[in-house]
């Protein structure tokens, strides 16, 4: 079995199904089995061995016998009116995936249902050939074919929950015809993606259609925990759709339409079945159950469910339902306790204007609220909806009701403390912390919305409260979790405080206030917090912050720390463009008043410095400070030269280089040194200038420091372009490759290309850093050479060559390939690139590499601005001799553009074949159909080659223009 199975995958390029594993195992086990009984002595009449003979034939025909041979049979039993069981079995003993899935998208009887095994009909773990014949069974008589679902539903569940899901989606096509089924997959499913379809089965059946069976479906979908739990948002739109369900369009069901009350206790017997396992934490976290949205629902099913009841309760007084059929399935179903009355109290508050219009329900609406007032008050810890309904209580209650309020509320707060007990608590508290009692507790936190008269005894209490407070109990319990001002993350520094400072008294005059000021919090580093608060402000008005760069830079001298904040965030706004060039001169001179004296070791004094070699070298780039400033120019290279000199040592093994020298002080300066140095000599036209020509030579000649090398290597083809004698007197440090801390190895990974630079290392390192693990920026810099027309490699075949017999060649010459179609893609409309990258792709296939070396052309299917004409003979070219290339839904895509090219015809048959996933097979199929459905080659050989590529991929229908079978 396993050898077959290997033998169809490479035959057919799919795996084998549990159908077509079936139906080897039927077929081929059979044959085995006979033989080796035949040759062991058991006897066989010529009718037996006749049968055998056939068998084996059959076997051998659908296992080695290409599709576009057996194809002729498979239409032939796809378009059969009337299949006869010996045709079933014929179908039964199909072992290629790709006859089964032509066969279920083509077959046209009904009657293929009866005739065939069930194991060809159901469905796998993740796809189900069947699914387009039954799809248009079910849409001919969605009865019976809801019915035959629900007969084999155990099969399906022995298929496992995939399966179970599939048929869900079949049968959810069908709308109410499928409740039935659907009810009974859903009281026996947890599977989540089981439930999720069912959900949207439910969702999708029209309002007018459902019924009290639907109503049951979507309660054991909600009533399921893991639903809930990991469906959030899909949970909240289902419990919403119950709630809406109750009313038909906004309106009352008419007399006799009981389906509105079975919602009603379906929503409150889903909610009865959480709140006994309500977290008391967890419920006081939602300080407002009127702020849940579904909409944007919360994570627990058990706020989701009491928005969705609210939403019904609301809508049904609106509508005017008398409030004994409001309340009947809450007072029915829900138990007693806390959360159900806090519900109960949010439902009255919601409705109190519509109930109040009309005597009857504002009677019933006070019988309701008194005694749950009380019970709210027993219960403690009231949140802020339970605080409104209090308020509304005070503020809204009749006189004839007022006085059993008040008597309701006093003997559910129970006996005031007495003048004693409040001391001795006071003093527990002030001494130990004492907490407060639960009841003490309530009457501070609802003493803004209780009356005067239920207040009075608790008034010493009060007082004594406001005064440990310093003020009055807030009007609503704030929330539990509250979120804080994000002056939070400065340590309690107010950023809207120094803003308003810098505006006002400028920004010298708030970053003196900064630097003193006291940090509340001790959990964080006062100098950070301050850094940090500095840097934010820098950043949200970098404008402001820049005008008076001295003065800051005055302000704040004592703190290192808080220097680099402020001038690092101004060199970031120059980098992002928010601040002029122009500017940057003057924010460079003071980040170089204000460095560190020599040897200073305090806290973010080599930030400092580091920042202050970004800025000068920012000003350098742009031209600044090269005439008008030679005064401070020369002090500042004379100081990074001595922070050069401390930074550098002997050293090869970093790991990185190049990004740990940058980020050190003496790694900038020497990053900026260079700077300046370039700047100077492209502004006079001379050589490098003598005191970076020192630092250079001394650090080429002496001991190997890698990072120092790195920053040079960087640099290369700046200083070769500018000073090329310069170089060329220290080729034989700055081009070798013989080792990974050489400048040339750092170029070829991050500096700017220069041909110069190109011609001048040695070609065998060169080419072997190209096919290397690390070889991309080196193919890089050889493509930029040949777009650019420079001829510092020599011919290209001789290189490609070269390149395509080193150690991973092919793969980098795809690579290469690859690379080279990017920049085609990338560049200007009037640009030589394209012809230029033809020309090298011409080359490629010219010196006949190894097929995998043309992998990588397959992108340049995306190249608009490259001649379709010279695509498409290329790209035929590329396929002819490998097949497999990069993006061949792109390929075939543009193929398809052109029906009127032979070349086109050879390659989307070519795409045909490619391994990739099922999407991606769908959509070069879909190319391939267009482009031979539009082909004007018609009868031509190619024409020909795309037919029978097609049938191979299983795109029968296409192959010959066949209309589709139906939905």
């Amino acid at each position: 079995m396993r050898q077959i199975g290997h033998l169809v995958q490479e035959l057919t390029r799919q795996e084998m199904g549990l159908a077509e594993a079936e139906a080897v195992r039927n077929s081929w086990t059979r044959f085995y089995r006979d033989t080796s009984g035949v040759l062991h002595g058991s006897g066989a009449t010529p009718e037996e061995s006749r049968e055998r003979f056939e068998g084996v034939v059959a076997a051998f025909e659908q296992l080695f016998l290409g599709l576009p041979e057996r194809v002729e049979r498979l239409r032939q039993l796809a378009l059969s009116e009337q299949p006869s069981p010996q045709d079933a079995a014929e179908i039964a003993s199909m072992s290629d995936p790709r006859a089964g899935n032509y066969f279920f998208r083509a077959a046209v009887s009904r009657h293929w249902r009866g005739l065939l095994t069930l194991d060809r009909l159901l469905p796998e773990a993740t796809r189900w050939p069947a699914l387009p014949y039954l799809r248009r069974q079910l849409a001919a008589d969605a009865p019976q074919m809801c019915a035959w679902v629900e007969q084999h539903l155990a099969a399906f569940e022995a298929r496992g929950p995939g399966a179970v899901g599939m048929a869900v989606s079949l049968v959810a096509e069908a709308g109410m015809t499928a409740c039935g089924v659907v009810q009974q997959i859903a009281r026996t499913q947890q599977d989540r993606h089981v439930l999720l379809r069912i959900s949207y089965w439910a969702r999708d059946v029209p309002v007018s259609e459902r019924t009290g069976q639907w109503v049951r479906v979507v309660e054991d979908v909600l009533r399921q925990p893991s639903f809930g739990a990991q469906e959030s948002w899909e949970a909240a739109q289902l419990a919403g759709a119950l709630a809406q369900t109750a009313h038909l369009d906004g309106q009352l069901r008419p007399d006799g339409d009981r389906l509105g009350v079975i919602i009603r206790s379906a929503l409150a017997s889903l909610l009865a079945g959480h709140l006994p396992e309500a977290d008391k934490w967890e419920f006081s976290l939602v300080n407002d159950l009127r702020e849940i949205s579904l909409a944007d629902p919360p994570h627990s099913v058990l706020f989701t469910l009491m928005r969705a009841v609210l939403d019904l309760a609301r809508e049904d007084a609106r509508l005017g339902v008398p409030m004994s059929e409001r309340q009947r399935g809450l007072d029915n179903k829900l138990p007693p306790g806390p959360a159900a009355d806090r519900l109960r109290a949010v439902v009255l508050l919601e409705s109190y204007d519509e109930d109040r219009a009309d005597a009857a329900s504002s009677g019933a609406w006070w019988e309701q609220a008194l005694p749950l007032a009380g019970r709210l008050l027993a219960a403690g810890s009231p949140r802020a909806d339970v605080a409104d309904f209090f308020a509304l209580l005070k503020d809204a209650c009749p006189d004839q009701h007022r006085a059993e309020l008040h008597n309701v509320l006093a003997q559910h707060l129970g006996q005031a403390p007495s003048a004693q007990e409040i001391a001795d608590w006071k003093s527990a508290y002030e001494t130990a912390h004492a907490p407060l009692p639960s009841a003490w507790r309530t009457v501070w936190e609802l003493s803004q919305v209780l009356s005067p008269e239920v207040l009075e005894p608790w008034q010493p209490l009060l007082e004594i409260f406001t005064a440990l407070a310093g003020q009055p109990a807030p009007a609503r319990p704030e929330p539990v979790v509250r979120v804080t001002s994000w002056i939070e993350s400065h340590g309690g520094l107010s950023a809207e405080a120094f803003a308003a400072r810098a505006v006002e008294e400028g920004p010298a005059a708030a970053a003196g206030h900064l630097a003193i000021a006291a940090v509340k919090r001790t959990d964080v580093d006062a100098s950070d917090a301050r850094a940090s608060l500095l840097s934010d402000l820098v950043a949200q008005d970098p404008q402001l912050w820049a005008r008076d760069a001295d003065g800051v830079a005055a302000a704040a001298a004592g703190d290192p720390a808080l220097l680099a904040a402020y001038f690092n965030s101004l060199h970031r706004a120059a980098r992002e463009g928010k601040i002029a060039d122009e500017e940057v001169a003057a924010i460079a001179l003071a980040a170089f008043a204000a460095r560190p004296a020599a040897g200073q070791e305090s806290p973010g004094a080599g930030q400092l410095e580091r920042v202050i070699c970004n800025l000068l070298h920012r000003a350098w780039e742009n031209g600044l400070l090269l005439q008008d400033a030679p005064g401070a120019a020369e002090g500042a290279v004379e100081w990074m030269e001595g922070l050069v000199t401390s930074w550098t040592q002997p050293r090869t093994d970093t790991r990185q280089p190049l990004l740990t020298a940058i980020d050190q002080p003496g790694g900038a300066a020497l990053l900026s040194l260079i700077a300046w140095a370039l700047q100077q000599a492209q502004r006079t036209g001379q050589e490098l200038a003598d005191p970076v020509r020192a630092v250079l030579a001394r650090l080429l000649e002496g001991e190997p420091d890698d990072q120092a090398l790195a920053v040079i290597g960087f640099c290369l083809g700046h200083l070769a372009h500018v000073d090329a004698a310069w170089a060329e007197e220290h080729a034989d440090q700055l081009y070798t490759l013989d080792a990974p801390w050489r400048p040339a190895a750092t170029w070829l990974r991050h500096g700017r290309p220069h041909s110069g630079v190109l011609a001048r290392l040695d070609r065998t390192a060169l080419l072997q850093a190209a096919a290397g693990p690390d070889g991309v920026p080196t193919l890089d810099k050889i493509i930029l050479s040949f777009l650019t027309g420079s001829e510092a490699l020599g011919p290209a075949p001789a290189l490609l060559t070269e390149l395509g017999a080193q150690t991973g060649g092919p793969q980098a010459v795809s690579e290469l390939l690859s690379r080279l179609a990017q920049a085609a893609i990338r560049c200007e409309e009037t640009s030589p690139w394209p012809e230029r990258a033809a020309a090298l792709w011409r080359c490629a296939l010219e010196v006949q590499l190894e097929p995998a070396a043309l992998t990588g052309a397959g992108r340049f299917a995306y190249a608009d601005r490259l001649d379709d004409a010279v695509w498409l003979d290329l790209t035929a070219r590329t396929v002819a001799r490998q097949p497999e290339v990069e993006a061949p839904y792109a390929v075939a895509e543009r193929a398809a553009r052109h029906p009127g090219s032979a070349d086109a015809l050879l390659i989307a048959a070519a795409m045909l074949g490619a391994q990739v996933d099922v999407f991606h097979r769908q959509e070069i199929q879909g190319h391939a159909a267009l482009l031979f459905a539009q082909s004007t080659a018609e009868g031509a050989a190619e024409h020909e080659q795309l037919r029978i590529a097609l049938i191979n991929a299983g795109a029968i229908e296409a192959a010959y223009k066949d209309p589709p079978a139906g939905p």
